[in-house]
């Protein structure tokens, strides 16, 4: 089976990691959604958190404790308090929100993600981009329709999760200069564990085996979903890749429609539409710039734009310029 995947064309390999991976995000979403149901959503943070840190512990100590020698744990905090704030509001969104309106709003990391590179890296915002970025912010605009009876304050939970996971994406692109993937990802769950300790404290109530089984397994399934984006991005372009994310929101609408009679307002398409939109032309767009770059021999200074470790630093090259904003 290995060797006839390993036949097919590197576009087809990563398409299939792709697609894998916007299936597990989407199972994910629904998996914190059950849960939620029993335990509070700042409870369901510490307990992905406390999972994470058990299984990514075994794979850093087979590692030895040298690799772990920082000099930054200043900025590993601040990513550290980043991500709690991402995960905490994102879980909440997904706990209140119908889950294909929550997913479609969490789309504006990359929107974000360019306006903070602009204000932190001083990045050029052209007017393509600004172009994009006022499509994509019309496209939310559309969907919490700000002033109408239909919308409510957890509409802003999605929307600020984006911009924490934005915001951490920076830091994420500043410590892969120094630190490699596995200490990057141990440090944050070694730290966001008991950080996330405290606020699940304020609302503790005892969980079942189930919810503690849920979460184990939304753990394991995030872990899956990390490692098939970042087996795509090694295999093809970011370009192409980034595309298949947005397949999370159809996965998402099946599946809450089934489980949990979920119908998406009409209003969604063309919010959806523009968010989305946006976000590709402007990855399309960067792609090309990247491209460019390389021929001059300068490696494009950007952001990463989500909460996922960087590849490792030999595959780095292959997509750290369409990451740039």
């Amino acid at each position: 089976m290995r060797k006839w995947f390993n036949s097919l064309p590197p576009y087809l390999q990563a398409s299939v990691f792709a697609v894998i991976a916007s299936l597990m995000a989407a199972l994910f979403s629904v998996i914190v959604r059950i849960a939620t149901r029993e335990i509070d959503p700042l409870q369901a943070v510490f307990f992905r958190n406390l999972f994470g840190l058990l299984f990514i512990a075994p794979i850093a100590l087979r590692s030895g404790f040298a690799q772990m020698k920082t000099q930054r744990m200043p900025l590993f905090l601040l990513r550290a308090l980043l991500s709690m704030g991402a995960m905490s509001f994102w879980f909440s969104a997904i706990a209140y929100m119908p889950l294909a309106e929550a997913t479609t709003l969490n789309f504006t990391v990359p929107l974000f993600g360019t306006v903070l590179a602009a204000i932190f890296l001083g990045e050029a915002v052209r007017k393509y981009r600004v172009a994009a970025l006022l499509a994509g912010f019309i496209g939310v605009v559309i969907i919490i329709r700000p002033g109408s009876e239909t919308m409510q304050l957890a509409s802003l939970l999605p929307i600020a999760a984006a911009l924490c996971m934005a915001s951490a994406g920076l830091t994420i692109k500043s410590l892969s200069r120094t630190e490699n993937s596995t200490t990057i990802v141990l440090y944050m769950m070694l730290l966001t564990t008991p950080l996330t300790f405290i606020p699940a404290l304020l609302v503790w109530q005892t969980p079942s085996l189930q919810a503690l089984g849920l979460m184990a397994l939304g753990a394991f399934i995030a872990n899956i979903t990390q490692i098939c984006n970042t087996n795509a991005f090694r295999i093809y372009d970011y370009s192409f890749v980034v595309g298949f994310n947005y397949l999370r929101l159809p996965f998402v609408v099946a599946i809450a429609l089934v489980m949990f009679g979920e119908v998406p307002e009409i209003w969604l398409l063309p919010g959806a539409g523009l968010i989305i939109g946006s976000a590709l032309f402007i990855a399309r767009r960067e792609a090309k710039l990247a491209k460019e770059a390389r021929r001059i021999n300068r490696g494009p200074s950007a952001a990463a734009i989500d909460l996922d470790p960087p590849p490792s630093r030999d595959n780095r090259q292959n997509i750290n310029g369409p990451e740039r904003r």
